[in-house]
């Protein structure tokens, strides 16, 4: 009876470590797909914001936070996007179509 009771506490245990290891994994695959952003690669260019000056000459407020999406030739902001939550931002900005039909226009 002795032998019977330890081979259930035996199974009762191997079987609470399998589940509990179950659940590292799945936790740990949740957390790695949480933080590897669809769109985001280690290549990819980290996001740009406006700077204080630059945000002084469109006149918008410093507590604004904008993402530059677009620089003419001189490095000056031509398009950029108030990011109101971080799901506004956008990963890889070199990756978004044209904007306006001016720019379809400038492309071809």
């Amino acid at each position: 009876m002795l032998k019977n009771m330890l081979n259930n506490k035996k199974n009762i245990i191997i079987a609470g470590l399998v589940v509990l290891i179950l659940i590292t994994a799945l936790i740990l695959t949740l957390t790695s797909r949480r933080n590897n952003k669809p769109g985001a690669d280690a290549n990819s260019p980290a996001p740009e914001f406006l700077t204080a000056e630059e945000k002084t000459y469109f006149k918008l407020d410093n507590n604004v936070k904008a993402q530059v999406l677009g620089r003419n030739a001189s490095g000056t902001p031509t398009v950029y996007k108030l990011i109101n939550t971080d799901a506004d931002i956008i990963a890889d900005p070199s990756k978004i179509g044209p904007i306006s039909p001016r720019q379809l226009e400038t492309a071809k």
